[in-house]
């Protein structure tokens, strides 16, 4: 029975997984700009990635090897964050953000300074 319950739990957060990588994937394809973009890929994407590691701890049933999923899903909440808001500057830097899509324009004030 236990290993029946694992195996569904292993299931279950497989296809939860997959199905966020999908909606992070149809984000990117279809939404307008790149920063509502980005946030598609960064939120959808880290939860995907999420569930498919905690899965993979799973399967494999070893303590170590769950354990070390469990790190690399603190490694990617971490650096996801990080990560999108450096290509948000380097969009918005390179011109790929259309100006009238911006309500507030914090980072004009910014670059000015530096």
């Amino acid at each position: 029975m236990n290993s029946l319950l694992t195996d569904y739990l292993i299931l279950t957060l497989a296809t939860v997984g997959v199905v966020f990588m999908l909606i992070s994937a149809l984000g990117i394809l279809r939404l307008p700009d790149v920063f509502t973009r980005m946030h598609a890929a960064g939120k959808a994407a880290t939860l995907g990635v999420s569930c498919l590691l905690l899965a993979a701890g799973i399967f494999f049933g070893d303590g170590s090897q769950f354990w070390r999923m469990v790190a690399l899903i603190a490694l990617f909440f971490v650096t996801a964050p990080i990560a999108t808001t450096t290509m948000a500057r380097a969009a918005y830097r390179t011109g790929k953000v259309e100006e009238f899509r911006l309500s507030v324009d914090e980072m004009a004030e910014t670059e000015r300074e530096a």
